[in-house]
């Protein structure tokens, strides 16, 4: 049987025409992943902390007016659960920001920080989150980092300082927390009615760095901060771990449908558990 060759290459080039046009489709289809280690994000997804922090600055709130935030976290895979806390926060008329302390996801992987964010961007107020020890394994950290921004930052409101800390010693080989940092952030403090550290593990739960937990309760002493707050251990707690002077607060996963809110008046902050 005889081929005719000049059919045979076009056929071959109308080949390579549509495999050429099918890869192009692809790679402009965001849906599609050339690998699960990819970051690859839509401009709502991206510097989200430095883009809510622009927001609540916004806000114009004075250190003689009253500040309320809520404390949340460990949303990591309760995505029904997330979706009602929203719900909840949404139906109130007091709150000025949501904070997240840690664990978004279980695996650390793009597609389950861009779930929790699809949630938590129907807020009508701003929220900020700090990466949890979940959220820095896989490629996490540069998900969160292309997310969020950087794992230790800080921001100011109405005579209020929040410092959020990465306190995850062992997913940073030790390196977390930086207590050179923080310490530089708390002694920059001095001028701020109360000042707030906000992280995911508390000094006082493993995987936080046992060599770093007494420093880290010295330095809060020390300048006099007003609340460490925590999630991971998801459950809530509230107590003195080094001193009589600064409490502590871990606050439970949205899963147990609950939130923390944080009301500061002038030289008083108080807190509600509040159940939904």
């Amino acid at each position: 049987m005889s081929i005719n060759k000049t059919n045979l290459s076009a056929r071959v080039a109308l080949a390579a025409v549509f495999l050429l046009v099918l890869a192009l489709v692809l790679q402009s289809c965001s849906k599609f992943e050339y690998s699960p280690y990819e970051v690859r994000l839509k401009e709502d997804e991206k510097h989200i902390n430095q883009r809510n922090v622009a927001r609540i600055e916004a806000l114009d709130i004075g250190s003689a007016d009253t500040l309320r935030f809520i404390l949340t976290s460990d949303t990591q895979g309760f995505y029904q659960s997330n979706e009602d806390i929203v719900h909840h926060i949404n139906g109130r008329r007091d709150v000025d920001f949501v904070l997240i302390s840690g664990d978004l996801t279980d695996f650390g992987l793009q597609k389950e920080f861009v779930l929790v964010h699809d949630s938590f961007k129907k807020l009508k107020v701003p929220y900020i989150a700090v990466i949890g020890n979940h959220d820095a394994i896989d490629n996490g950290k540069q998900v969160y980092r292309a997310m969020y921004g950087d794992f230790d930052f800080s921001f100011a409101v109405g005579g209020r300082k929040f410092i959020l800390l990465n306190t995850n010693n062992l997913e940073f080989k030790k390196q977390a927390p930086d207590l050179e940092w923080l310490q530089k952030e708390l002694a920059q403090s001095t001028g701020y009615d109360h000042t707030f550290v906000v992280s995911h593990i508390s000094p006082t739960s493993f995987g936080f760095g046992k060599e770093k937990a007494q420093r880290y309760g010295d330095l809060l002493s020390q300048h006099k901060v007003s609340y460490s707050l925590h999630g991971h251990d998801h459950n809530f707690k509230h107590y003195f771990p080094f001193d009589e002077s600064v409490p502590y607060l871990h606050t439970g996963t949205t899963d147990q449908r609950e939130y923390i809110v944080f009301t500061v008046v002038a030289d008083t902050v108080t807190f509600e558990r509040v159940k939904f």
